[in-house]
């Protein structure tokens, strides 16, 4: 609610409406119990048409009062969930990919969607009719205390104990309704993960085993939800009880003083009418608690995200000025280990890349080459150490501005499932035809892209699946062409380019880090000949450096790579 705080005004309109319906039932049983004891003290035919009068008026006042409620609440709770689906967005933004990739796909994106949507009945039902319940409740049993107080203070006590009883049992809900969350993410995530596998799993023959394995977490997710809907009925029906109880006491004491001559015939039948409408709003609560009780472990999964402290703080307060461009960049004395595993993916990590000149960091896998583009990104900071580009630490520019300065072609390309376009300009939103046209040449995309059915509007599809590897990744350095900034990461831009286009791809990255300071992360060593220095890493740390020529004479670990790949002896 603090993201939405206006819609505690919607609410607080939603609890007068609800407030107002009750008053049309107490002044409904008010008529009725007058109108009762009117036929025993002889009413004449005039009055009795009044009364029924105005109960009739009351009932269409009622009617209309259900109508604008009932449009109403979906208003506000939709504002409230767009809200919320905006700061979730904002804080995975904010994390980074260093955060959220820890993250299964699935899980998020049924946070980011169903959560959000089971938000509808807490926000638009629950919240305002325990308010309204509690108020109305008070409000119908005045006129039964002032008509008989001990009568009044046990219906009243036993219309507020009511919901009570949900918090005796809050803990056992609460844990059932925790356990039915996790399968669900569970089932959902499971099931994104069989449709985007789906080519992997028949090229195994796993579709079958994996289809087994789906139906075993849907039967454990519905006995999770028998389990939470036991739980559920087993309060709700403490509460019944409470309620049954209350109305029978009511009914009890107030016959018996009536009998005994205490009370009047007419304040008889006032009980017997406004005990059932003091009991109505605990009714009409029960029924929202019903509707929104799985909304309450999704609302705790929104909360856990929305709650997630960011490892990357923002907090340059403007960026300084360049004092060269192209800038340097310099990791000195890194040393990072990820969460989840023990020993650190750099450690003693020292490289500096003057300003304009192209080195290349290789390596074999696991030496830690791609995690160097994440702390030049502050997708995390560094255990210790510091990273700085133009002799100023990362930390002292705003991560927007920082960003800006790096252009980054990856090895698994991303496209978003769009037009060639609106993939291009995400780069540059404002870029004119002759700059898009300009970037696409040089990146040796004009004739791919002429011969797609609509050009520039042609959709790439999900990931860009409607392009060849070669085509996804001449849009990617277009794309990095168009941003067009001073520093360049390569982050094994041919890895998954086949011989035919790694030549042109080759000379598109050329043209693309000329006048860069450029960092090219690399295990196909073909594309690195041509860098100013080599940096070999081993084990998180710089073991070997120099020229093609040098590294290969010294018959180290680069040699052994390079015997490696062309099968030629080290």
């Amino acid at each position: 609610m603090s993201l939405r705080p206006r819609a505690w005004l919607g609410i607080a309109g939603l609890v007068g409406l609800m407030l107002l319906v009750t008053a049309t039932y107490v002044g409904q049983g008010l008529l009725i119990a007058h109108l009762l004891s009117g036929v025993f003290s002889s009413i004449d035919v005039g009055g009795l048409v009044t009364s029924l009068a105005a109960i009739g008026v009351l009932q269409l006042v009622r009617v209309l009062l259900i109508v604008v409620k009932d449009s109403w609440a979906p208003r506000v709770s939709a504002r409230v969930k767009e809200a919320v689906r905006e700061g979730l967005t904002l804080k995975l933004m904010e994390i980074g990919p260093g955060q959220a990739q820890r993250m299964r796909s699935g899980d998020l994106q049924s946070t980011l969607v169903d959560s959000v949507e089971l938000l509808d009945p807490l926000v638009g039902r629950f919240v305002p009719s325990v308010l309204a319940s509690v108020l109305g409740s008070c409000f119908a049993s005045v006129y039964v205390i002032a008509v008989d107080p001990l009568v009044g203070f046990v219906v009243l006590a036993c219309a507020l104990l009511a919901p009570l009883t949900k918090v005796a049992g809050r803990n056992w809900i609460q844990e059932r309704g925790d356990r039915w969350m996790v399968s669900y993410r569970g089932m959902y995530s499971e099931s994104l993960d069989a449709v985007q596998g789906m080519a992997t799993l028949k090229a195994f023959n796993a579709s079958g085993r994996r289809g087994r394995e789906m139906l075993e977490r849907g039967e454990a997710f519905c006995r999770d939800s028998i389990r939470l809907m036991v739980a559920w009925c087993g309060s709700s029906t403490v509460a019944a009880m409470v309620v049954t109880i209350g109305t029978t006491a009511s009914v009890a004491l107030s016959a018996w003083h009536a009998a005994t001559g205490s009370l009047s015939v007419a304040g008889l039948f006032t009980i017997l009418m406004l005990a059932r409408e003091t009991f109505r709003p605990m009714h009409e609560l029960e029924s929202a608690y019903h509707a929104a009780y799985s909304a309450i472990p999704a609302g705790r999964v929104v909360a856990e995200i929305l709650c997630i402290e960011p490892h990357v703080r923002d907090s340059a307060p403007e960026t300084p000025a360049l004092r060269k461009n192209p800038p340097g960049v310099e990791f000195r004395d890194i040393r990072f280990c990820y969460p989840t595993r023990s020993a650190p993916a750099l450690d003693g990590f020292s490289l500096t890349v003057a300003p304009g000149e192209r080195v290349a960091i290789v390596g074999r896998s696991g030496a830690g080459k791609s995690t160097v583009l994440g702390l030049l990104m502050r997708y995390f900071d560094p255990d210790s150490g510091s990273v700085l580009v133009d002799g100023r630490d990362t930390a002292e520019f705003p991560l927007v501005d920082l960003r800006s300065l790096i252009g980054v072609v990856a090895q698994d390309t991303y496209l978003f499932h769009g037009t060639v376009r609106e993939n291009l300009l995400l780069a540059k939103p404002d870029a004119t035809e002759e700059e898009i046209g300009r970037a696409v040449t040089a990146a040796q995309a004009t004739d791919f892209i002429s011969r797609l059915p609509q050009g520039f509007e042609t959709v790439v599809g999900e990931r860009g699946l409607k392009l060849s590897g070669g085509e996804r990744q001449r849009i990617a350095i277009a794309r990095a062409l168009l941003k067009d900034a001073p520093v360049l990461v390569l982050d094994e831009p041919t890895s998954s380019i086949d011989a035919a286009n790694e030549a042109e791809i080759t000379q598109a990255l050329g043209e693309l880090s000329r006048g860069r300071t450029t960092v090219v992360i690399a295990h196909r060593l073909s594309t690195v000949r041509e860098a100013d220095r080599i940096v070999v890493m081993d084990s998180g740390r710089v073991v070997e450096f120099g020229s093609h020529p040098d590294l290969v004479a010294r018959k180290g670990l680069y040699a052994e790579l390079v015997a490696t790949q062309t099968g030629a002896p080290a």
